[in-house]
């Protein structure tokens, strides 16, 4: 399996199941003029799932030991996993005129985390 197949596969991957972690639901029982705004995260998820990928090729190539590269990337993989998971429930029962807004900052917490090892990972292979 070639680089790009196996970055492409991974790429996927991760973003099915960051997605999959991600999950709001919102329940309306007798409410009038309910006004909600919710920011569309999957963009911000994309770009986490690619900063992974890079990083877990990046660790692959760098790394000369299979098994520890592995190791390394288990870790990664899993450090991500229990950051992103989010599931949001909200009940609007009996209400009238309302706004809720729906924002999430963690994502690109995660995001700019991720960056900033990317960018380490960088500068001790020479790269950068």
């Amino acid at each position: 399996m070639s680089i790009e197949e196996s970055a492409e596969i991974l790429y996927t991957q991760l973003l099915n199941e960051l997605i999959s972690n991600y999950d709001d639901f919102i329940e309306i029982k007798d409410s009038e003029n309910v006004t909600i705004h919710k920011t569309d995260v999957t963009a911000a998820l994309s770009l986490q799932a690619t900063v992974t990928t890079i990083i877990t090729l990046l660790i692959q190539l760098l790394v000369p030991d299979d098994e520890l590269a592995a190791d390394i990337t288990d870790q990664l993989l899993a450090t991500q996993q229990v950051t992103v998971q989010k599931k949001t429930v909200i009940q609007i029962i009996n209400c009238y005129n309302i706004t809720i807004t729906l924002s999430d900052a963690s994502i690109m917490n995660s995001v700019q985390i991720l960056t900033q090892t990317l960018n380490v990972l960088l500068v001790e292979a020479g790269i950068l």
